[in-house]
């Protein structure tokens, strides 16, 4: 069986000092709808456009889904595969599941036989809960033909229609009459388990106990400025961190949280007006998309207070859209992963330059540094790897060394990935991605000092630079765009653009490929491996 909790190898004097200055308590989901579901049963949990939760609903629900999942046999330690998209019946099945101390094990929505199988089989699930079929994906087929190669799969919960033979009803288990959990999860168990989103590489299993979500749900509540009127938007899917970490911050907070099952332009400029929401939370592609549509202005976007930006780099284009389409709103940028859930943004009264030039800082009990590629440590202002530590990481990859040897140095700091500058107030400004930097016979190409330039463009919806072999040089730079209708760029016309933004010669694009969509994972932000292999 399972024992996900062999990822959670926090050291003694972590625990102590997280415990001491309180970013640990005993806080979970689950205790924040009691109270709610107490102090203010009838407000809004969670809405889409043809269905209202209440957190007197959602405790309720939840409560009989966990007696359900007894039921059929679920017990603490399981873990129960999630594919499912932001509807309000998510809220259900995942407190539900917490409840009886089994783990939710979040899988993306694209996700499909191919890509589920290592998962499943990499935690060991006993079931999964998924949307009934549709003409798009078949979800309960799929999984139950994954049953032979996953063999801890024992049982498919179906949402939202008829569940076929051997698999079981969400709406059968929510008639269970509810019952006492005898063996309920304490805060130091496993309380999530997400996979990364892999844009170059296979992805990793990380294992967040409660301690940890609840830490930076709560620092989301506040330093994002949720309340108890606010209507908390987020657009990614809740089966990304992204997307659960700002639904658990609303949860924290009493907030309400609108659910947008599937995104288009369309989709999401209706549920904001629908909702009246107050607070979203996006990638930078969500805004450019509504932009292009004709669908991000004042009609969609005056009751907005803040629009937080995650998941991809954020230019300064995207700001400027927001901040002039949106009469009452601010443009915030937020920054996290996986493995360090949401740590990263600046104060909300920050001045507009500095929204602009910066990521944030650290929250309180966390550290950050630059290191050059020997490790060293940079000072202020120097472009370098970003390096973290507090109390709301990953203590390691769960069953997976060769991460671990990769992912943390020998101090304990887990190594980031991302491009930065750090300044002398711990504002940390995002420049790229390590794994992106193009080596052109010694030059060195940070693929973003393009992008940003291109981005700006009004003819190019998206750009993105990867490398592409050469036997001369090891690498040169291939740039991929999608125009804006009717419009189109030969690669002479890119590299008179460059020249004239001050871009050196050694490091323009040598290839153009035009394409119609770029390869993205679910929080918007460019596979640029998929491009690589185009090439």
């Amino acid at each position: 069986m399972t024992d996900l909790s062999s990822g959670l190898n926090y050291s003694e004097k972590d625990r102590k000092e997280f415990l001491e200055n309180g970013w640990w308590n005993d806080d979970t989901p689950n205790k924040w709808v009691d109270r709610w579901a107490s102090e203010r049963p009838e407000a809004v949990a969670a809405l889409s456009m043809d269905k209202t939760l209440t957190y007197r609903n959602v405790r309720e629900s939840a409560d009989s889904f966990a007696a359900g999942l007894l039921g059929l046999g679920f017990k603490k330690g399981d873990v129960i595969g999630f594919q499912l998209p932001n509807i309000p019946e998510i809220l259900v099945a995942y407190l539900g599941i917490q409840a009886i101390g089994a783990v939710p094990s979040l899988m993306h929505i694209p996700y499909r036989a191919t890509e589920l199988e290592p998962l499943l089989n990499h935690v060991e699930a006993k079931g999964v809960v998924c949307l009934a079929a549709s003409e798009a994906y078949d979800a309960p087929a799929t999984f139950e033909g994954l049953k032979n190669s996953c063999p801890s799969l024992e049982t498919i919960i179906v949402i939202g229609g008829d569940a076929p033979d051997g698999a079981a009803s969400y709406a059968d288990l929510l008639l269970s009459e509810p019952v006492e959990i005898t063996d309920p999860p304490t805060v130091d168990d496993p309380g999530m388990v997400c996979f990364t989103s892999g844009t170059s590489s296979a992805p990793k299993a990380v294992v967040h106990p409660y301690r940890t979500l609840c830490a930076s749900a709560r620092h989301g509540a506040d330093d994002m400025g949720y309340g108890q009127d606010d209507m908390v938007m987020c657009a990614p899917s809740f089966t990304h961190a992204f997307g659960v970490m700002i639904t658990l911050s609303a949860i924290a907070a009493g907030s309400a949280s609108p659910m947008m099952p599937v995104y288009t332009p369309p989709a999401l400029a209706e549920i904001l007006r629908y909702t009246k929401s107050t607070i979203l939370c996006c990638g930078p592609a969500h805004v450019m998309a509504g932009k292009a549509a004709g669908l991000w202005d004042a009609e969609y976007t005056e009751s907005l207070k803040y629009i937080f930006m995650g998941g991809a780099m954020c230019t300064e284009e995207v700001m400027n859209t927001i901040e002039d389409s949106c009469p009452n709103g601010k443009a915030m940028q937020v920054w996290g992963m996986t493995e360090t859930l949401m740590p990263i943004l600046l104060p909300l009264d920050a001045s507009f330059d500095d929204r602009k030039a910066f990521l944030g800082t650290p929250p309180i009990g966390h550290e950050v540094r630059s290191v050059d590629e020997d490790g060293s440590i940079l000072e202020a202002n120097e472009e370098g790897e970003l390096e973290i530590r507090g109390p709301f990481l990953l203590s390691n990859y769960y069953f997976n060394n060769k991460a671990n040897e990769s992912s943390f140095t020998e101090d304990g700091w887990f190594k980031t990935g991302d491009m930065v500058m750090i300044d002398e107030n711990d504002r940390v400004n995002m420049t790229g991605r390590v794994k992106d930097v193009i080596n052109r016979g010694g030059i060195k190409i940070n693929p973003l000092d393009i992008e940003v330039l291109l981005d700006d463009r009004p003819d190019v919806i998206q750009s993105a630079v990867v490398p592409m072999p050469d036997e001369l040089l090891g690498e040169r730079a291939c740039l991929f765009l999608v125009m804006a209708p009717e419009q189109t760029l030969t690669l002479d016309d890119v590299r008179d653009y460059l020249e004239s933004k001050g871009i050196m010669k050694t490091k323009w694009p040598e290839r153009l490929e035009i394409i119609d969509a770029m390869p993205i994972t679910a929080t918007r932000k460019v596979i640029k491996g998929k491009l690589v292999e185009l090439l």
